[in-house]
């Protein structure tokens, strides 16, 4: 006499899991991926607003805001206004009125980038003259043309 068996053995089973823990931890990966590139995407547009909205303000004061490696977009330096970098709100006029922080900053304490920045850091502000700032910020990976690190932007470019 011949029994009817059904269900699975333990090996298979422990297979099918395997599978599923296989392809759970690649998608892991492609996701982590996906969300650095997507802060990193984030901090260049960031960056060409900061940039765009001190154009605004020099033309009208004939200098850039006071700071000196200054964390932008914490509570303290929240809006570009007629005040340079102040808390909110905002007082006109009014250049930028939610300064951006660095996405992976919020949140924590502020770390303003220096030179030597080797992890990801708040978007900091020197000021120099009345016609040339610094606004360093750090990429997690590459993007474009630009490695991962520490950058700076001016009023010209970005390095």
């Amino acid at each position: 006499m011949k029994k009817n068996q059904r269900g699975f053995t333990l090996i298979e089973l422990l297979v099918v899991i395997a599978i599923f823990a296989l392809m759970a931890n690649i998608t892991m990966i492609s996701l982590n991926n996906a969300k650095r590139e997507s802060r990193d995407t984030k901090r260049m547009s960031d960056i060409n607003q900061l940039r765009s909205a001190l154009q605004l303000y020099s033309m009208e004061k004939m200098t850039y805001p006071d700071g000196d490696v200054i964390a932008l977009g914490v509570p303290e330096r929240a809006t570009l206004d007629s005040r340079g970098w102040a808390p909110s709100p905002p007082t006109a006029p009014v250049y930028m009125p939610i300064v951006p922080r660095d996405p992976k900053q919020v949140n924590l304490p502020d770390n303003p980038c220096k030179d030597n920045a080797d992890s990801p850091c708040d978007y900091s502000y020197t000021f120099f003259s009345a016609d040339s700032y610094v606004i360093y910020f750090y990429l997690e990976d590459d993007l474009n043309n630009m490695a991962a690190g520490l950058h700076r932007a001016t009023k010209d470019n970005i390095y």
